[in-house]
């Protein structure tokens, strides 16, 4: 089943709108909606209070497919929306971003959404900043350690040192360690260990296997599975 979720509260763009460019977005990818949701709850209080949205989250079924506007439709908190990707996930529920033309699946490539949750964890420090042609005043230059972005995040996953990785690639370490600590690199390669590699099937029993105390009482706050 295609739901549509509206954000009624709190957001950037009205219900309408919101309406509109999903409709769009959905009929141009040849799918059939069969109703619309509204979350009428406020994105200041906790994930766990939103009773209107974990409502929402409840009532959804394995292999539904899920349609928003943006990521603020259901929270802009990093923290949350990991939460509520791993609740999806482990039903195979796809969710649409619209306005964004981004999918988050069990088949969407692990690192494009770190990419994703690394752009909203930018915005949320710089709220006020508009993304506009080249680069945008206020936002980071290229680095040179841009290059080996990917192998430092999978190092520091693995639990490797910055030390380590400083004499792996023959780095400056106060330089990469800077680096690490700017682009948020630890906070995404935590965020990897608990999503994981979903391209693979079995990999993500091992991980439900493996966070199963952890992760069931959280995900039984937004979601009884």
């Amino acid at each position: 089943m295609a739901v549509i979720l509206l954000k009624n509260r709190d957001c950037e763009e009205n219900i309408s709108t919101q309406q509109k460019q999903i409709l769009k977005y959905a009929l141009s990818h040849g799918f059939s909606v069969h109703s619309t949701e509204i979350d009428n709850s406020s994105s200041e209080i906790l994930l766990e209070e939103r009773k209107s949205l974990k409502g929402f989250l409840r009532s959804l079924k394995p292999n539904d497919t899920v349609f928003i506007y943006d990521l603020w439709s259901l929270t802009s908190k990093i923290d949350e929306l990991v939460k509520i990707f791993e609740c999806l996930l482990r039903r195979n529920i796809t969710l649409h971003i619209c306005n964004k033309h981004f999918i988050v699946s069990n088949q969407t490539p692990l690192f494009d959404v770190l990419s994703l949750l690394a752009k909203q964890r930018e915005l949320n420090l710089h709220p006020n900043k508009t993304v506009c042609i080249g680069r945008p005043k206020g936002r980071m230059s290229r680095s040179k350690f841009d290059d080996n972005r990917a192998e430092i995040i999978n190092m520091l996953e693995s639990g490797i040192s910055v030390n380590h990785i400083a004499k792996e690639f023959d780095f400056s370490r106060s330089s990469l360690k800077d680096y690490i600590n700017s682009r948020g690199l630890k906070e995404l390669a935590d965020i990897k260990k608990r999503l994981h590699n979903h391209d693979n099937n079995k990999k993500i029993d091992k991980l439900i296997a493996k966070q199963a105390e952890k992760s069931e009482k959280e995900c039984a706050l937004i979601a009884q599975i």
